[in-house]
Parts: C-alpha cells; structure tokens; sequence
C-alpha cells in the first residue's frame, strides 16, 4: 500500500518558526511546501525577518532574504497556515507585519480575496 502524502504539500503557506529567545528576531516563511520527510519541511520562498515594533519603526526593521529552497526542522515551527487563493507568497506586498509584530495579510487591498 502506498504512503499517504500529507495534504499541505504544494500549499502556499505562511510558516513562523518558534524563536530561541524572547529578543530574537522572528523568522517567518513565506511560499510553498514542496516537501516533507517526516523531520523537515522544505519550503520553496523567501523568509521575514522582524524583530519588536517600535514607534520609530512599526515594522521592527522587516527586511526580506532572497527566493530560495529552504529545510525547516519541525520542531522549529511554531504554525503553517495556508496563504488564501490569489495571495502570491513569492511576491509578498499584501503580507505586514502588525504594529503588535503580528504577520497580517493585507486582504483590504485585494477586494478579491474577501468572503461574499
């Protein structure tokens, strides 16, 4: 019989991975799993990295890695949460980052993207 594949393979996702520290820089994914093997997860996308929000800077100096193919370990991770149709993660302007340091999608600029 044939292994079940897991159904968030090929999925647009945002991934936050759990920090070591309470001052460290949060690490969020953004992009699509392409797979997984039990320990990791390879996510094909760019990562945020943001530390606390300030008045000086809402966005906690958000700056952005480049495209790439990326392994997370699964006990790094803290959530995945499936991105909604038409969010493209490999082009991420809809997606900031709160003045709590929350990742938000911007689904007011995208009229599209809301529920009837």
């Amino acid at each position: 019989m044939a292994e079940e594949k897991p159904t968030f393979l090929n999925r647009n996702v945002l991934l936050r991975c759990v920090k070591p520290y309470p001052t460290a820089r949060n690490h969020v994914y953004t992009g699509k799993i392409v797979s997984y093997d039990g320990h990791f997860v390879t996510v094909d996308g760019i990562v945020l990295h943001f530390g606390h929000p300030t008045v000086d800077d809402p966005t906690g100096g958000l700056t952005r890695s480049p495209r790439a193919t990326r392994w997370v370990a699964l006990q790094r991770i803290e959530y995945i949460r499936e991105l909604p149709k038409g969010v493209d993660p490999f082009a991420p302007e809809n997606i900031k980052v709160s003045s709590q340091g929350t990742v938000e999608i911007d689904l007011l600029s995208r009229p599209d993207l809301l529920p009837e």
